[in-house]
This record gives C-alpha cells, sequence and structure tokens, in this order.
C-alpha cells in the first residue's frame, strides 16, 4: 500500500464519527436517487406497458367527417394509416343499450379488436356480438356463429334515434365481452359495410376517422396534437371533433425518464454540497508535512471514495426495499375492478415486465459518486491555492470576517454564540436555509392541491343531501318519445303526490325541489340549429347558496324575481366570452309542446356548486320559471334523513325509483365512493412525492448540524474550558437547530402557501381531482414541523453523546 493509500486509510479510521455521518448522507443520496429514478421509471414504464395493451393505437381521431371528406384525408401524405368507424344504430331495452358499429378493416387493426372466434362482418345481415349482450337482451344463450337472430333495431341519425325496426342477421363472430361493457350496461356489436349503406343514406353517414401520422416516431405528444389540428384546419374539420388518444401518445411518444431526469436533476442541485467542506484544514496539515496539491486531491478522493463504497451498496439496499414497498403501495390503490390497475398488477405479479433494473443501479451509484467529487471539488481547490496556515483557519466558503469588523461582547450568551457562529458564515448558512425552504415550499404546495382534493367535499358538490332523486330523460329517440323532458313534464312522476309519500317516509327530515327548463338560443348555433342548453331554477331554500356563487357582479335572489335578470355560470362565460354582464340573451323556452320568447339580462357571472346548477348555463328563482311555464319543471329533488333511518330510507327510494321509468336515484354514499376511487391513484403518487422531498428535508438538516458542530469541535472544547456546562452545550445544539427548524419553516410557509394558491387555482380551472374550495394543508404543515423538529432534537442527543465520549484536551486538540 502505497502512502496515500495508507494516508486514505488511516484518516478513514481517524475520523470514525464524522465519516460515519457523511457516509449516512452518501447512503441518503443513493436511497433517494435509486428510489425516485427506480419508481419514476417504473410508474411510467409499467403505465405505458398497460396503456399499449389497453388502448387503441391511432394517434388522432376526428368525428361527424363526411364520407367525401373521409376519402379526401385517406390521399393525404402525412397520415400513415386510416380507419373508419361509423355508429350505425342502438338497440335499447329499458337500462341496456348494445351499439352497432362498422369498423373498416384498417380501423379495427387500430381499434385493437379481436374476436373469440368466428371472423368479421362482410355480408349486408353478419353480426359478431358478445355473449354479453346475448345474455344482457336475453337472447337464447345457446345462439352461435350461423344461427339468426332478430333484433329491435334504431337507425342513429343526425337529431337522434329513428323509429324502431327489426332486423334479422346472422351470427359470424363472437366478441369478448369486457367486464367495464357489463358494469356499464353499453354493449356493441359489429356490423358490415353494404348494412350501413343500406340502412343510412349518404347524408346521414358521418364518421369517426382513426388516423396514424407518417415518420411520427421523430415527434412528440405535442408535436403529433399539433400535427392533427393542422391538418383538422386544412380539411375544414371543427376543433371541437379532434380528439387525442392521450393514453397511448403518452405511452411511446414521450421517453419514460423524463420525469425521472428532472427529479434526479433537482436533488442533485439540493445535494451539491453533500460532502463536509470543513476538511480544508486537514489539507493545510497535509501541506504543511511536504504534501503537493495533487497528493493533497488524490487523498481526499481515495477518502471519499472509501466512505461512498461502504456507503452507497447500503443506499441501494435499502431503497431496493423501499420502491418494492412503494410500488406495491401505488398498485393497490386501484381498485379490483379497475382494468389499468388489473394490467398494471398482471405485469407486476408476471415479472412479464421488471421493476428493478440493473441500469438503475449503476445510475444511481454514478450520480452519488459524482455529487460527492463535485462537493469535494471546492474546498480541495481552495486547500491548494492557500497557504497552511491560512488552511488551518479556514472556516468555509463565505466567510470573510476582518478583526477590525469584528464586535464582542462585554458579556456572552448562548444566543449570541448562535448569533455569532451563524453570521460569520453567512453563505453557508444561507445556502442551507435556501435548501431547506425549497423543499418545505415544494412540499406545501403539493400537499396544498391534496388537501383541496377532499372526496367528501367533491361529494357534497353535486349531491347536497344523502339523496337526489331526479328525472331520467333521453333526447331525439323516435321510438320512445315519451322519454322528451318535454313530454314528461307534463306528466311529471315529480309531483306533489309523490312528494308526500317520501316526506312521509321515516327519518325524512328535508325535501328540495329543483327546477330545470331545455331552452333555444335564438342568436345561438349548433350547425344549422338553434343552440339547446338548459335554465336552472334554485329554490328559495338554497338562495344564500346562489348568492355566495356570484364572483362578478352583484344581485340578490330577490332582485332577480322580477324575472328579467339571469346569472351566467362561469363555464359558459369562458365558453361564449362576448357575454358580459348587462347582455342580453334571447331564448325560447319549451314547456311541454310550446316554446316561450323571452328575453334575459345578465346580471352576475357565478361559480355555483354542481347541486345549484346541475352544470346548466344559466341560472334564475324556480318561482321565474313556475310564472313562465304551464307544465311541472321539477328535475330534481334533494333529500335528507336523519342518519340512523339512512339505510331504511334508501330501500323505500330505490323501490320508488325502480318503480318509475323516469326516474333515477342516486346517493351520497355512492358519489363518495366513487370520488375517493378517482382521487386514490393521484394522491398515492403525490405522498410517495412527498415522502421523498421529506426525506431531502431531513437529510439537509443532518448534513447542516453535524457539519457545523464538527468544525467547531476545539472552539466548544475552549468554551467548555471556560465553564460552559454539558446541558448548556445541548441548548447551544438546539438553538442552532432552531434556528434552521423555525427559518424553513417560516420561509416555507409563506411561499408555500403563496404557490400552493397558485396551484390550486389551476387545477380548479382545469378541472383537475374536480376540486371545489381551498383548504390549507395543516396537517402536513404539522408533520412538516414535526418531522424536522424531532430530526433536530435527536441530532441534538447524538451531538452531545458523541461529545461526552471524549475528553475535554481531546476536544481542544481537534482539528
Amino acid at each position: 500500500m502505497n502512502t496515500i493509500n495508507a494516508t486514505a486509510c488511516a484518516n478513514l479510521k481517524l475520523n470514525r464519527g464524522r465519516n460515519l455521518l457523511t457516509g449516512i448522507a452518501i447512503m441518503l443520496t443513493a436511497f433517494l436517487i435509486f428510489s425516485i429514478t427506480t419508481l419514476g421509471s417504473g410508474v411510467i414504464r409499467f403505465q405505458f406497458h398497460a396503456a399499449n395493451q389497453l388502448y387503441p393505437t391511432y394517434h388522432i381521431m376526428y368525428r361527424d367527417v363526411p364520407e367525401q371528406t373521409a376519402a379526401e384525408l385517406a390521399r393525404s401524405a402525412d397520415i400513415e394509416k386510416l380507419g373508419l368507424r361509423q355508429d350505425t344504430a342502438q338497440i335499447r331495452q329499458e337500462d341496456t343499450i348494445c351499439r352497432l358499429i362498422y369498423l373498416d378493416e384498417t380501423g379495427r387493426e387500430l381499434g385493437r379488436i379481436d374476436l373469440e372466434s368466428g371472423s368479421f362482418p362482410v355480408e349486408k345481415n353478419e353480426i359478431a356480438v358478445s355473449r354479453g349482450m346475448l345474455q344482457a337482451f336475453s337472447i337464447s344463450g345457446s345462439a352461435d356463429i350461423g344461427d339468426e337472430i332478430t333484433l329491435p333495431i334504431q337507425p342513429i341519425e343526425a337529431h337522434g334515434l329513428g323509429f324502431e325496426q327489426e332486423y334479422t342477421f346472422t351470427i359470424c363472430g363472437i366478441l369478448p365481452t369486457p367486464e367495464a361493457e357489463e358494469d356499464n350496461r353499453l354493449y356493441s356489436a359489429l356490423v358490415s359495410e353494404p348494412f350501413v349503406r343500406e340502412l343510412l343514406p349518404a347524408s346521414e353517414r358521418l364518421y369517426r376517422v382513426m388516423v396514424r401520422f407518417s415518420n411520427a416516431r421523430c415527434y412528440t405528444t405535442d408535436a403529433i396534437i399539433q400535427k392533427g389540428e393542422n391538418i383538422a384546419e386544412a380539411f375544414s374539420i371543427p376543433k371541437g371533433n379532434i380528439s387525442e388518444n392521450s393514453p397511448y401518445l403518452l405511452a411511446n411518444y414521450i421517453d419514460p425518464t423524463f420525469y425521472s431526469a428532472i427529479a434526479v436533476v433537482l436533488i442533485i442541485v439540493v445535494l451539491a454540497g453533500i460532502i463536509t467542506m470543513y476538511k480544508v484544514q486537514e489539507f493545510g496539515k497535509l501541506k504543511a508535512l511536504g504534501a503537493t496539491s495533487k497528493q493533497v486531491r488524490s487523498i481526499v478522493f481515495r477518502e471519499g471514495m472509501l466512505t461512498a463504497l461502504l456507503a452507497i451498496p447500503v443506499g441501494l439496499l435499502t431503497g431496493t426495499g423501499a420502491s418494492y414497498g412503494a410500488f406495491s403501495f401505488f398498485l393497490n390503490t386501484f381498485s379490483s375492478n379497475d382494468a389499468l390497475g388489473e394490467a398494471l398488477r398482471a405485469a407486476f405479479n408476471s415479472r412479464e415486465l421488471p421493476l428493478l433494473q440493473g441500469w438503475v443501479y449503476f445510475f444511481a451509484a454514478a450520480v452519488t459518486l459524482f455529487t460527492i467529487a463535485v462537493s469535494l471539488r471546492r474546498p480541495v481547490r481552495i486547500a491548494s491555492k492557500i497557504s497552511p496556515v491560512e488552511a488551518m483557519r479556514y472556516d468555509g466558503p463565505g466567510c470573510r470576517t476582518k478583526a477590525k469588523q469584528r464586535k464582542g461582547y462585554a458579556d456572552i450568551s448562548l444566543f449570541r454564540l448562535v448569533r455569532a457562529n451563524l453570521s460569520r458564515n453567512r453563505k453557508r448558512t444561507m445556502i442551507t436555509l435556501a435548501a431547506l425552504s425549497v423543499t418545505g415550499v415544494l412540499f406545501l404546495s403539493v400537499s396544498a392541491v391534496l388537501s383541496c382534493a377532499n372526496p367528501s367535499e367533491i361529494a357534497h358538490d353535486r349531491i347536497l343531501y344523502d339523496f337526489e332523486l331526479s328525472i331520467y330523460s333521453v333526447s331525439g329517440d323516435k321510438m320512445r318519445p315519451e322519454f322528451e323532458w318535454t313530454s314528461i313534464q307534463q306528466d311529471n312522476p315529480l309531483d306533489a303526490a309523490l312528494e308526500e309519500q317520501v316526506r312521509s317516509i321515516p327519518g325524512v327530515t328535508k325535501l328540495i325541489r329543483q327546477l330545470s327548463t331545455d331552452v333555444l338560443l335564438t342568436d345561438v348555433y349548433d350547425g344549422d340549429e338553434l343552440w339547446s342548453t338548459s335554465v336552472s331554477g334554485v329554490p328559495k331554500e338554497l338562495a344564500d347558496a346562489m348568492e355566495k356563487s356570484v364572483i362578478q357582479g352583484k344581485i340578490s335572489y330577490e332582485e332577480l324575481l322580477d324575472g328579467d335578470k339571469i346569472i351566467l355560470n362561469k363555464k359558459a362565460y369562458n365558453w361564449s366570452p362576448e357575454w358580459q354582464i348587462g347582455s342580453r340573451i334571447s331564448m325560447l323556452i319549451e314547456d311541454g309542446g310550446r316554446q316561450i320568447p323571452k328575453t334575459f339580462v345578465v346580471a352576475a357571472i357565478a361559480e355555483p356548486p354542481v347541486y345549484l346548477n346541475f352544470y346548466a348555463p344559466f341560472m334564475v328563482p324556480s318561482e321565474v320559471l313556475e310564472k313562465l311555464c304551464v307544465n311541472n319543471q321539477t328535475y330534481h329533488w334533494s333529500i335528507q334523513t336523519e342518519p340512523g333511518q339512512l339505510k331504511a330510507a334508501e330501500a323505500q327510494l330505490r323501490q320508488m325509483a325502480q318503480g318509475n321509468q323516469f326516474l333515477r336515484l342516486r346517493t351520497f354514499e355512492e358519489e363518495l365512493a366513487e370520488r375517493a376511487e378517482l382521487s386514490g391513484f393521484t394522491s398515492a403518487i403525490c405522498y410517495l412525492f412527498l415522502s421523498i422531498l421529506g426525506g431531502i428535508c431531513i437529510m439537509n438538516l443532518i448534513n447542516t448540524m453535524t457539519n457545523s458542530v464538527y468544525v467547531r469541535r476545539r472552539e466548544l472544547g475552549m468554551m467548555q474550558a471556560l465553564g460552559m456546562s454539558e446541558k448548556q452545550l445541548s441548548r447551544l445544539f438546539r438553538l442552532e437547530g432552531l434556528f434552521y427548524t423555525l427559518g424553513s419553516l417560516a420561509f416555507s410557509t409563506a411561499f408555500g402557501s403563496l404557490f400552493g394558491y397558485v396551484f390550486y387555482v389551476k387545477a380548479k380551472d382545469s378541472g383537475f381531482l374536480s376540486i371545489v374550495s381551498y383548504h390549507y394543508p395543516y396537517t402536513q404543515t404539522l408533520v412538516l414541523f414535526i418531522a424536522i423538529a424531532a430530526i433536530q432534537l435527536l441530532m441534538t442527543w447524538i451531538l452531545a453523546r458523541s461529545f461526552r465520549k471524549q475528553s475535554l484536551i481531546d476536544r481542544i486538540r481537534f482539528s
């Protein structure tokens, strides 16, 4: 062993305590880099793998495309493949629907349509069906390929469903029955092109065109979407008729390591100073003994590498276990009937796609070693340039205290000692505080969005009380004109008699009637037709909620009762920005078989909860609609019950709903379960991210406290020789840690609250997780404070205990 290696090994043994803490920091660095990269790339790879199994392979779909335009698109040099889909007819039986769909050969390829047996339809009377569809429509379960079945079909026309007609098909193929079809009672069957041409005239054939672009491998997702919009504009396809296949695009046209790279870069920046920078004094000793600058660099580098070689494997092993646990937790956030979750779990359990990858181990180790080399570079460079005497006095970058600038005190206290230590190296103090604060800001910003995504609050935004009994209506069905809302309201089941029955149910404490009326806007067109929308009637009981929802303008419920003013929903305002407060909106109110012309003035713009307007773009008091309309416009009942009689009341309400084909019952518990499942996946990802941010924050605090204490061991030993007690020494450590704790929390709270609110506003406007209102993340803030304070107290105890193991003489000798 040569002198440089021997010196490096001797330093490693001599400074066991300091190197142990440095090793812990290196271990944490390797752990975090490995975990983030593994989880980041793993989640993305597994989701992309599942997306490629589940989702169609087209890039863009254009809806409602005429046959001639589709033919012109097929000749475009930018399009590699083009598939056609035509929704031809529909079969309806109570709440079960089956769509008869035509797909050409390329459409079937792009849509990943396969048969369990048989062949695809070619002849006019051929059809491919699923076993589930046959059972749902009570068709003989023994029906098989070659058998004839007669189905009551309704052609899908431009303005709705046509009249029902019976058609006899021959089964030519059997389709699989996806679980989602059975859950939603919505099935699909395939028919042939001759059948489409016979059933629908050319003017009624509007295709869904699925396209894959040429040379797409060199594009990103955004570039493909932009290309799709450009082609749509060139062929006069409205932008609203463009639908991108987002899951497939994201799975194939964005580098899966993109997000991991961002996270790793963040960690490298935050951890750039992980190795203690106070070995400059030791370098000065070596130079005084005759070591050259090159030899000093070699000794320090080899000592750091020896420490890293011991710490990095531990970090990688702990990261492996943590990654498996975190990924298993992520998979468990999907419900058992979620197709994406099932595909992810199948790929993970079958080892079809490995979570752990060899390159990640190498990458994490290489980045950690690079971080160590970078963090040692500055002190080594400084030590090689200054004299041995100056190196012995070195106290870290940024420390430029001059004797004439020093301010002394007649009496010394712990607070003054803390202040002196923090102020004599302001740069180091501010860098550490900034690193901690940035981590805290990110932590609280993400936490703010999560705290706003409250499933219970979101469910209450949609269902006011325990139950919602509402009308079930269908527009444009020629075979079932009785399901038109204008028809139902003439003999509305939500009448006084049923209301009396509901109020008599034991446990029912409140029932609120809410109205909804279809209207045609006389100045807004949907193609050649007037734009059809609705006006919501708000009852007196919800007047306060309506007034509180106003975000522009000011008007009271009583002022709206004059019948000339209306409140505009913010979402409709975004859709039609020319509407302002004071705008006049003319409409035809549909009341049974008659139309009532009416002009309203926009009095205010509101952002109402769903239970107030049920997505209608306009709101007026219920009394206004009742005065204008002859028929019963009641569309929703919000029903509240006593908690102890909730189940019994639900059973009676469900019996009423099942006894009338025009009624549907929705419960708050059903809505809550759906919202909780929807937010579960996003919350799991975010909480994993937050835990990693918390680890970075804690690691920075540990490094700062240990570095600060170890470099001043001789100074602290002299203080103890002058009379400082062990208790005072512990208090000194706690006060210094408290400065970083309170300082970082102050910055994190201030800027984290600001950015968190900005994120909330953006998330709410975009509809992310259906966020309703802002909630400050008090719990997450408390957790952050407790974690930092606990680490500070633990480090204080460890450092004080380490000091007690050495004699006062050894402490004073330390350098």
